[in-house]
């Protein structure tokens, strides 16, 4: 090894000296080191080459192609075949080089790389084509530079071209024109005319000068071109005879700029829209730049949005400030490339604000090292909020889930139990661990699993709501409950994930309510047989005796035995009227309602029909006015409008009767008001009126039993409606029934 330093040391001296220039790659096409030549002939420094691959240093990649692929067969020589190659300088300018490449070795011989030794041979290449004076106008101009050569004849005012732009904007068929000054000047665009004049007179003031100028292209495109001019030839008194120099299209180099401008306008007012901030943190100097709306949260020293790394950590909370700088180091010494932090961030005013960084390394050094950090900054402290108050209504719901006093569960698609109430658990009598994790129809009777499995699921996984599902629940004591169940299935649209929300309601009470109600109507309509059969025969053989005795001893008896017979009849009659309304209310809760459609007029005259001796007699008068159409039960019907006419001729007062009946429909529902000029009533009695057996006068001052107008309110209660009066002492009243006009919403018995 020390013998080998000497040697080292004379290499390393000569790749230093060398007036050629020296590239050394890797195995992998990445450049390791050029030296101070080859930084001279193409502009780029070591620092900015080192790690990039060689295919950036060719005009032509397909160069880098062939010359690359050639390693593999000169692998086992000193050195390969000479290559010509075109090279792009760092500004874009061609550099025809030869390149002269051999492989490198590491101390066993093996091959690890490739050392390349170019010259520049531009000069030469172009004089091997020099056969002619046209020829010697792309000599001349290259003493500027190259691409498109001109030559200004100044007595003549002839101008020759030579190169890309002779053919695309002048025309020509082979590689050069020859044209006027006029001529150069129409083709160019806006200011470039005044630019052009400035060009040539500046040559002959100071000897050079240079343009930026816009041509217009044969096929209507603008071409950006910077043009370089000098003098080359004067008379023997100094007076400038030819001019020459070159056109560089710049077109690209333009549109670049112009793209980065737009680039740049985009990217500030997406930074203005979005309320973030750009950052550029020097890794070196350990400054860092800001650009963008966010910059007004932080005070800096600097104008221009510029803060020193110290600075920028004494605003973040000492909580995240060590994560912050041990970021900022491990990006400095290569261990990572990327920044992602959650920090707070004191703003302008005092107050911690969220703030998310997101960017990393773009730029370093030849050993890995991180020179430049780029990235975003986002303020997050309304997200951060929200987040906050969600997990809080989260809890909230979490706590109210397991606490309220109700039978809920959470099931996944597939039905597994994710969570359940503590109502759940003690109404089942079962713990949290026996039943999170495991299948919900575990707890079900068999009956019931075999539905939910066959029928349920898949009408629910369909539907996504469940209404009333009755389902019988085991408990951990095998008592079977009888419950209902209604759920709903969410969508989680972020996780794709379905997941089930279920209130289970325990109704065995009910349902032994339900089945001692049953119970009890049978018993009901037993009574009801009896009180139609049984407890009127007494009274029809009360009735028939006491005619009989009448008859038998009408001679015998005295006026106060034939008033006491009068009464025994009319109490057996009252008895029997009062079994047969008793009877009718009774079975009117059980009665099935058939829907019809009414004409409210036609029902009116079959009534007026049924009471034409009271009518006449009270010489009453029945007017019908509004809609006339509806629909209902038409027993219910007779017998609201019965007895609520009945009524009206009834409690009249000392002038006859006027009953006026109006019908009003819309929206579904029909409304009957029912108005009469009777004898009226206390309002405070408004509701005690449709009791059973209420009355308001004395028994013997009116006929009836008292349950008129409870008939009227039970057959307004099964189609679901609702009756009201309005009545004043004197006046008469007004009965307003309101019903639903679809048989669907009425109650069923």
């Amino acid at each position: 090894m020390t013998s080998n330093r000497p040697a080292r040391t004379h290499l390393e001296a000569l790749f230093e000296a060398s007036p050629d220039a020296v590239v050394v790659a890797g195995d992998e096409t990445e450049i390791l080191d050029v030296n101070p030549a080859f930084e001279q002939l193409l502009g780029y420094t070591a620092i900015e080459l080192a790690g990039q691959s060689a295919e950036v240093l060719f005009l032509d990649k397909s160069d880098f192609q062939r010359i690359w692929a050639a390693r593999h067969d000169a692998a086992q020589k000193f050195a390969f075949q000479p290559f010509t190659l075109s090279y792009q300088h760092k500004n874009g300018r061609e550099i025809i080089c030869e390149t002269v490449a051999m492989p490198t070795r590491d101390a066993d011989g093996r091959i690890t790389g490739f050392m390349g030794i170019v010259r520049d041979v531009t000069r030469e290449q172009i004089s091997q084509t020099v056969t002619s004076e046209t020829d010697r106008i792309y000599l001349d101009a290259l003493e500027s530079s190259s691409e498109t050569a001109w030559r200004l004849n100044l007595k003549t005012s002839e101008v020759e071209i030579a190169g890309p732009i002779a053919r695309t904007v002048f025309g020509a068929s082979g590689d050069s024109i020859s044209t006027s000054v006029d001529d150069w000047k129409n083709r160019l665009v806006g200011d470039s005319k005044l630019a052009c004049d400035q060009l040539i007179s500046g040559m002959i003031k100071s000897g050079r000068a240079h343009a930026e100028l816009v041509l217009r292209a044969l096929d209507g495109t603008h071409v950006f071109v910077a043009d370089s001019g000098q003098i080359i030839r004067r008379d023997s008194d100094g007076i400038p005879l030819i001019a020459a120099g070159l056109l560089s299209d710049i077109s690209q180099r333009k549109a670049l700029e112009f793209h980065r401008v737009e680039a740049d306008a985009y990217l500030q007012s997406a930074l203005e829209a979005a309320d973030l901030a750009a950052w550029r943190f020097d890794l070196v100097n350990n400054t860092a730049r800001l650009e963008g709306p966010l910059t007004r949260l932080v005070d800096f020293d600097e104008p221009s949005g510029c803060i020193t790394g110290a600075d920028w950590c004494a605003l973040v909370h000492r909580d995240e400030r060590g994560d912050i700088i041990r970021t900022t180091m491990a990006m400095a010494s290569g261990e990572t490339d990327k920044a992602n932090a959650l920090y707070r961030l004191k703003d302008r005013d005092g107050k911690w604000r969220w703030i998310h960084s997101t960017g990393g390394v773009t730029r370093k050094d030849a050993n890995g090292r991180g020179l430049v950090a780029n990235g975003i900054i986002n303020d997050v402290t309304e997200t951060i909020a929200i987040q906050e108050q969600l997990t809080i209504e989260r809890n909230r719901f979490e706590a109210i889930f397991r606490s309220t006093p109700a039978m809920m569960h959470q099931v996944s698609e597939t039905g597994i139990i994710l969570d359940v109430s503590d109502f759940w658990l003690s109404h089942l009598e079962y713990s949290r661990d026996e039943v999170v994790g495991r299948k919900s129809t575990d707890f079900l009777t068999e009956e019931s699993r075999l539905f939910i499995q066959n029928h349920g699921f898949q009408e629910f996984r369909v539907t996504g709501q469940a209404r009333n599902v009755p389902l019988k629940y085991v408990n951990k004591s095998g008592d079977v409950l009888d419950c209902l169940m209604n759920a709903v299935m969410d969508d989680n649209t972020s996780t794709g994930q379905r997941t089930a929300y279920g209130v289970i309601t325990d109704v065995t009470q009910l349902r032994r309510a339900y089945r001692d109600l049953e119970r009890s109507n049978r018993e009901l309509d037993r009574f009801a047989t009896i009180a139609s059969h049984d407890l009127q025969e007494p009274l029809r053989k009360i009735s028939a005796f006491a005619g009989m005795l009448r008859a038998r001893y009408s001679e015998q008896i005295d006026a106060d035995a034939d008033r006491c017979f009068d009464f025994l009849v009319d109490a057996a009659a009252r008895m029997r009227n009062l079994i047969n309304d008793l009877l009718e209310y009774s079975q009117m809760e059980s009665r099935p309602l058939r829907s019809e459609e009414l004409s409210l007029k036609a029902l009116v005259d079959e009534i007026e029909t049924g009471f034409s001796p009271r009518i006449a007699q009270s010489k009453a008068s029945i007017i019908v006015e509004g809609d006339d159409t509806f629909h209902a039960d038409r027993f219910f019907l007779n017998q609201i409008l019965q007895n609520l006419i009945s009524n009206a001729i009834k409690y009249r007062s000392g002038r006859p009767p006027e009953i006026r009946i109006s019908m009003t429909t819309h929206q579904n529902e029909w409304s009957i008001r029912v108005t009469d000029n009777g004898m009226g009533f206390d309002p405070k009695f408004a509701e005690q009126v449709f009791e059973p057996f209420r009355r308001l006068h004395a028994r013997g001052e009116f006929e009836g039993a008292g349950i008129g107008l409870a008939i009227v309110r039970q057959a307004v209660d099964r189609h679901n409606g609702r009756i009201s009066v309005e009545t004043r002492p004197g006046e008469g009243s007004s009965f307003i029934i309101t019903a639903p006009d679809i048989a669907s919403q009425w109650r069923v018995a």
